[in-house]
């Protein structure tokens, strides 16, 4: 694994983390599922999840004021200077829902795009980040879905300075390109989705078995939202955990 010790590009997926009524539960279910150890943070409710080592992401309760909100997994764009993100973010019509500042380990904000997307920013101190790797159990995708694709992309390219390239499919969908490599995408709502699914960032963990681990999160409560599929980059399924957070498991081809 391939450890990083300066901040990620800026538009480049460099957190997740999930925000849940029972945060506990909720890292009993990932643990079980992808063998991360969370750990509490002494001076937070919030868990940083480890494997092998290394930071996956977080699991803690939801910020204040959207309390009201379902439970979901933030994907966190990098950026080196928060403020002129956000500035872009508004300009764009997106939405800023929150500020503030993480200890020593950086500054965050959560925002949404025009579509309804929430995702993150996160400008990075003392902490980068989540390593990336390939290994099961860590991140290694995340993408923006609506019905809107054209919205979609107009704001990210705008906001982060994507190049986008679309890729032909059952849907229309575009890589999200920064610094020349592809780090993100975006495009339309799987049409196996249930009714209703809002726009939302959906990030993939790598999986040694797609189809074993889907069988483990249905037997832990948790439940699939479309039967997996072949891709060109590996076998695919789309999960929802017990509290109905969705996210994707690939085994990379």
């Amino acid at each position: 694994m391939v450890e990083r010790s300066v901040p990620w590009p800026p538009g480049t997926p460099n957190w997740v983390d999930l925000a849940a009524d029972d945060a506990c539960a909720a890292a009993r279910f990932y643990a079980g599922l992808f063998g991360w150890n969370c750990e509490q943070q002494s001076t937070r409710d919030y868990r940083v999840c480890k494997l092998d080592g290394s930071d996956v992401g977080g699991i803690g309760p939801k910020q204040p004021g959207t309390e009201h909100l379902p439970s979901r997994w933030t994907t966190y764009l990098a950026t080196d200077h928060l403020d002129r993100t956000l500035d872009a973010v508004t300009a764009h019509e997106g939405t800023e829902l929150l500020t503030r500042e993480v200890e020593t380990h950086g500054r965050m904000a959560i925002a949404a795009d025009p579509n309804g997307a929430i995702f993150g920013l996160w400008q990075a101190a003392e902490h980068i980040g989540t390593e990336r790797s390939t290994d099961p159990g860590m991140l290694v995708w995340s993408e923006a879905l609506s019905e809107d694709f054209e919205t979609a992309r107009a704001f990210y390219t705008a906001v982060f300075g994507y190049r986008a390239e679309e890729i032909g499919g059952y849907n229309r969908y575009a890589a999200l390109y920064a610094a020349d490599k592809p780090v993100a995408g975006t495009g339309e709502l799987h049409p196996d989705f249930p009714a209703g699914t809002p726009p939302h960032w959906l990030p993939y963990f790598a999986a040694a078995s797609t189809d074993q681990t889907v069988d483990q999160a249905v037997t832990a409560g948790g439940e699939i939202l479309g039967e997996p599929l072949e891709t060109d980059f590996g076998r695919m399924a789309v999960l929802a955990d017990p509290e109905g957070a969705r996210f994707a498991v690939i085994q990379l081809g």
